[in-house]
């Protein structure tokens, strides 16, 4: 395959601050408030509105969070740019970079020359709960049901390197605790971030023994996530010649459901989606931007950041954990400089808005002469919807022959389970069967600590394949399960017409609807715990 783009340089770029912007972290502003802000770049930027042929605009279901439908019309309306075309992307969490990417692929293709791209989220309209339902939105139907949020998916990744790499709950949580006080580090000296303080490893663990920092979804503490932020940001994309020329794009997907996939400890939709970005730019691998280049990576949970700078090329998968916490290696002055406005767990993480955000704060590091290179990652959906961009100096750019586009083979993906192979299907004729646990993590009240809903992921051989399924219990009745460690084996039956597994009911805690996620009125369960 051949793909010879037009050039295409970033003429200007914008952001507001990460934050709420609900009068009391942030100025309150309404989501199109919000969108007023983007005449600041309009106004003062080298392209006139009158010149822009093209609106790109990536948010993560507006319409669920602010009530906003046909958004990039209403956008382009806004910011007095009607006539031109205009277009919504929504690749969840990496939306922003997204409608980048598409952006960009307007003016390469010679369909446009000017083109204004947009991320924009404003996650505050709603209450953290119905945010966390809102987002399971992106996630498998059934593993959503049975109680999968991205916060689950986190915990899941997070127990998935601690199994690979043999480390206890105190090894994970000392390690985790590194790993926040380095994000707070960087989003401490950036003065547009969200946490904008220092968090060291000692009142990491002062919040748990107070119960700030309490466990969320285990291994997972509260500090391990990033927060639920607003933010707008913007790039204008042209032909029009200027310092710093995007030189590489791409995005893969991987399957949707994480039962499914071959491994938690690689995302595969990355290594894709950079392939085409080195493929495009000429390059053989991340290697030879070394000493040039910023990384800025989709890090939410505590666990995500290790992985992609394996899947990135950054490090090998045996160093894989040792990378962010390594100032020679991913440090201010070292080899690949990594997040350093404090990544998605500091900066904040404004869903469709971030990817955009990625993209500017990395453009304003190679204006302002601090790289010759950038590259953004972001990642949407549950870990399947990744996106990659790199922008270079023009200067940096011209000491480099591109080669054309070349397809490199992708990497080993998953396969969703046949339909006809279901938890009914592997009980088999006897209405029993034996499987194995591969994780399980439980959500935790964040006032009494105790026990909200638990995962389990476990495994079975059925006719010669081996099988993954992910199910919810109710942990008020699953006193059975609480010592269960990857790898036990657990009895699954059906019991007067219900499925257990030793000896626990199976149950689903949501219902998918065209609303979202609603939770189940499940009268049997609240029976079971009145008479607890």
């Amino acid at each position: 395959m051949s793909f010879r783009p037009r050039p295409v340089y970033l003429s200007d770029s914008f952001m507001l601050p990460v934050g709420k912007y609900n009068g009391r972290h942030r100025q309150k502003l309404s989501f199109f408030e919000l969108v007023d802000s983007l005449q600041l770049l309009l106004d003062k930027g080298a392209i006139h509105k009158d010149k822009i042929d093209c609106v790109i605009v990536g948010s993560q279901n507006p319409f669920a969070f602010s009530g906003v439908d046909n958004l990039a019309a209403k956008v382009s309306g806004r910011l007095g740019i009607s006539g031109a075309k205009s277009l919504l992307v929504d690749t969840a969490s990496s939306s922003g970079a997204s409608a980048f990417e598409a952006a960009y692929l307007e003016v390469a293709s010679g369909q446009h020359n000017q083109v204004l791209a947009i991320g924009i989220q404003k996650m505050s309209d709603v209450s953290t709960t119905d945010a966390t339902k809102i987002v399971a939105g992106v996630i498998d139907r059934e593993e959503a049901e049975y109680g999968l949020t991205m916060p689950a998916c986190g915990a899941l990744v997070a127990q998935a390197l601690m199994q690979e790499f043999q480390l206890n709950k105190e090894e994970w949580t000392n390690y985790s605790a590194r790993l926040t006080e380095r994000a707070h580090r960087f989003s401490a000296l950036n003065p547009d971030a969200h946490l904008n303080y220092p968090l060291p490893v000692h009142e990491y663990f002062s919040g748990i023994s107070s119960g700030k920092n309490y466990l969320y979804y285990d291994p997972l503490h509260y500090y391990d996530f990033c927060p639920m932020s607003d933010g707008i940001a913007a790039c204008l994309l042209s032909t029009q010649k200027s310092d710093i020329r995007v030189s590489g794009v791409g995005s893969g997907t991987d399957i949707p459901t994480i039962a499914d996939r071959l491994t938690l400890t690689s995302f595969p939709a990355t290594i894709i989606a950079l392939s085409q970005v080195l493929g495009m730019a000429g390059l053989k691998n991340l290697a030879e931007l070394e000493g040039s280049v910023h990384i800025n990576m989709h890090d939410p949970f505590n666990g995500f950041g290790p992985i992609n700078l394996a899947d990135l090329g950054v490090v090998s998968r045996d160093n894989l954990l040792d990378a962010l916490l390594d100032d020679d290696i991913t440090g201010p002055n070292g080899r690949f400089p990594t997040n350093l406005t404090g990544g998605l767990k500091g900066r904040g993480h404004p869903l469709g808005a971030t990817g955009m955000i990625q993209i500017v704060e990395n453009h304003q590091l190679l204006k302002n002469g601090d790289f010759k290179a950038a590259i953004s990652h972001s990642i949407g959906g549950p870990i399947n919807n990744n996106v990659v961009i790199l922008l270079e100096t023009e200067e940096h750019l011209q000491h480099r022959k591109i080669s054309p586009y070349r397809s490199i083979p992708k990497p080993p993906l998953g396969t969703l389970k046949p339909a006809n192979i279901n938890l009914e299907t592997i009980l088999g004729k006897e209405n029993k069967c034996s499987v194995k646990l591969v994780a399980k993590t439980s959500k935790h009240d964040y006032r009494s600590g105790a026990e909200e809903k638990s995962l389990l992921l476990f495994s079975k051989k059925f006719n010669g394949k081996k099988y993954r399924f992910l199910i919810g219990v109710d942990p008020e009745i699953a006193e059975p399960l609480q010592n269960l460690k990857a790898g036990d084996k657990i009895q699954m039956e059906r019991f007067n017409g219900e499925l257990r597994v030793n000896d626990v009911p199976i149950r689903r805690f949501y219902r998918k609807t065209i609303e979202g996620m609603v939770d189940m009125a499940d009268t049997a369960f609240r029976h079971l715990r009145r008479k607890k």
